[in-house]
């Protein structure tokens, strides 16, 4: 990525801190042993001026030197298009266009993309500073590693007292890459791992990120995790993994079908006869009916104990109760 002579434009009056000023330190001469890999990232996004500068300032500030960075606007009919401008001649491309989603914009931004590491950052999220260097000299130490996975900062707007760095938990990825184990926003992997023509299913809106984990699971991948936080997931409280809800569970339950080789599958009993009786034994107006579901539920719970190994009916059935029940 060619950068101009120029600095960044300033930050919008008020704004300190990372990434309004300060930035990255420039990365150091790369050892002979390796140069720093290039790294593509894409930015889907629409609607949402509100946080996109932010972004963007996140990944140009990162003092990388061997960048890429793409931004994919569905057509927004806010500022959005003129912060994109703004920040123009440091991108390596640009487009506001009506899409199909984020999905089709996230395969839209993969296919412009040429960078041997990739990854994809929401536009009301952010990268910590130093980022990329860290990811891109794990990369160069270990050619075997197919991701990156690292930690994340979750920030909630509406209940601050819960922000704070949550782990990703890379063991439990492995054993069952259909449930959430790691965020998104923190995990880099190698492009030529790809080996389909849709990065992303585009009829997936929820949980595209779960089934890459699946299908690069199946590739035979090796995760490294790095225990520190490489990004920022911004809750607002209208993120689409708050209020998707059934549909989430609907998306869990096809990916889980896809590749987990049940001659029943888990994720059906769990949505289709579990999750109705919890669901009665919570909100029913009867407490007769709400003691008889308690119980119903827990006996279907013992009997899928007996069928299925317990850490993945554990991991499923929370999932399942918490999309559920917030």
């Amino acid at each position: 990525m060619s950068r101009p002579p120029s600095p960044l434009p300033p930050p919008p009056p008020g704004r300190t801190g990372w990434p309004w000023t300060p930035a990255s330190p420039p990365a150091s001469p790369a050892p002979d042993r390796r140069s720093w890999p290039r790294i593509g990232i894409v930015t889907p996004s629409f609607n949402q001026a509100a946080y996109l500068e932010e972004t963007i300032r996140s990944v140009l500030l990162q003092g990388y030197p061997n960048l890429e960075y793409h931004i994919v606007d569905g057509g927004s009919t806010d500022d959005s298009v003129s912060i994109i401008r703004k920040y123009g001649p440091w991108l390596t491309s640009w487009v506001s266009e009506r899409d199909r989603g984020q999905s089709d914009a996230i395969n839209k931004g993969f296919a412009r993309s040429s960078g041997a590491i990739f990854n994809w950052l929401c536009s009301d999220d952010f990268l910590e500073p130093g980022a990329l260097h860290r990811v891109g000299e794990a990369f160069a130490d270990d050619p075997d590693c197919g991701a990156i996975v690292g930690d994340c900062r979750c920030l909630y707007e509406q209940d601050p007292a819960r922000s704070g760095v949550r782990p990703s938990d890379v063991a439990r990825l492995a054993r069952s890459p259909f449930a959430a184990a790691i965020w998104q926003p923190s995990c880099f992997f190698r492009r030529d791992l790809i080996a389909r023509d849709r990065l992303v299913l585009d009829d997936l809106h929820f949980c595209m990120d779960r089934e890459l984990w699946c299908y690069l699971a199946r590739r035979g991948i090796t995760w490294k995790h790095l225990p520190v936080s490489l990004s920022v997931n911004r809750f607002t409280g209208a993120n689409k993994s708050l209020t998707g809800k059934r549909r989430i569970i609907a998306e869990i339950d096809r990916i889980y079908r896809q590749y987990q080789p049940d001659r029943v599958p888990l994720s059906a009993w769990l949505r289709h006869v579990w999750l109705p009786l919890v669901r009665i034994q919570k909100r029913h107006a009867s407490p007769v009916i709400r003691a008889g579901s308690r119980v119903l539920s827990s006996g279907v719970s013992l009997f899928l104990r007996a069928l299925y190994p317990v850490d993945r009916l554990k991991l499923l059935r929370a999932e399942y109760y918490g999309y559920e029940m917030w």
